[in-house]
Order: C-alpha cells, then structure tokens, then sequence
C-alpha cells in the first residue's frame, strides 16, 4: 500500500513537472483578458468568423500586389491584415494600424497556409496571433507583441477575428 501511494506521489510530481514549461513561458506574455474572460467590448470572447464575412469598411490598406487577403483582426489597440502571395504560398505580409496613432507597421514573414503563424520579426520586435484553441467559441484569440532583448511581451484579446480558415462550429 505504501509503494502504491508513493508511486502516485511521483505520477502526480511528474505531470505537474510537464505542466509547468507551458506556464512559465506564458508568463512572458501580460494579457490584457484571460483566456476565456468575456471582453467588454463585445460582452463575449473572440468573435471568430469567415473572411468573407468581413465588411469591407474595415479594410485600411491594400494587400501587397499579386497576394490577397487571408486574416484580419481587431483588438483594442490594433487593427491587423494578413496577406498571402498567391504564386509564393509561403511568403505572407503582416500590416497592422494603430487605432490611437494611425500608424502602420509592415513585416514579411514565411510560413505554411493555416499553420499556427510563425513571428513576423522587426529588429528585436516580433508579432503574431495566437488562435488556437480546441474550442475556439469559448476561448479568445490574441494578437501578442514580443521584445527578444528583454524578453516581454503582451497579449491583446482580439474582438473580432476573420480568416478565409474559419471553421463553423
């Protein structure tokens, strides 16, 4: 009995040991909501929907020339469009707005069409957004900032995410 309780003591320290690297590096981030907190903007989480749902009013560029519009997103701050080169489908295009300021930031980046996006990186700048989720109605989205020199980042709950990827639940 006693090497029975001793064997769940070290079942349980090692799966709490496994646990804990995802947690330390989601400290990096400071979220502006958690994970499943309801944004007061909307009263609910990401609102997540297909591309071709989006207005075209919310549209404040235009996408590089021969690429096309595969993601926009909007958090409190930031408006955010990604593009993806037709004929490279690797090569893709970040151009995000600062709703306060107006100004806009274009990155280049590579990766596979709906992946979990790579970093677009800027000097010691990188930016991304993180929608994964295994139930994606009851989780937010976010659009995270990352300073490789001091090792800070932030996370802004999206309000709204479209993609050309969405999945209807």
């Amino acid at each position: 009995m006693k090497s029975k309780n001793f064997w769940n003591v070290i079942l349980g320290a090692l799966i709490v040991a496994s646990y804990q690297p995802l947690a330390i590096a989601d400290e990096v981030f400071k979220r502006d909501y958690g994970f499943s907190t309801p944004i007061p903007a909307t009263g609910k989480v990401t609102i997540r929907k297909p591309i071709k749902d989006l207005p075209a009013k919310s549209l404040f560029a235009i996408c590089p020339a021969k690429s096309s519009l595969q993601d926009f997103a909007e958090s409190t701050s930031f408006l955010v469009m990604i593009c993806r080169d037709k004929k490279n489908e690797l090569q893709k295009y970040w151009i995000q707005k600062n709703k306060k300021t107006g100004s806009v930031l274009r990155l280049t980046a590579l990766d596979l069409p709906n992946s979990q996006p790579s970093a677009w990186t800027s000097g010691d700048y990188q930016v991304n957004i993180y929608r994964d989720g295994r139930n994606p109605q009851l989780i937010n989205a976010y659009l995270e900032s990352y300073n490789t020199k001091t090792k800070q980042g932030r996370a802004e709950a999206l309000l709204y995410y479209y993609s050309k990827f969405h999945v209807s639940q």
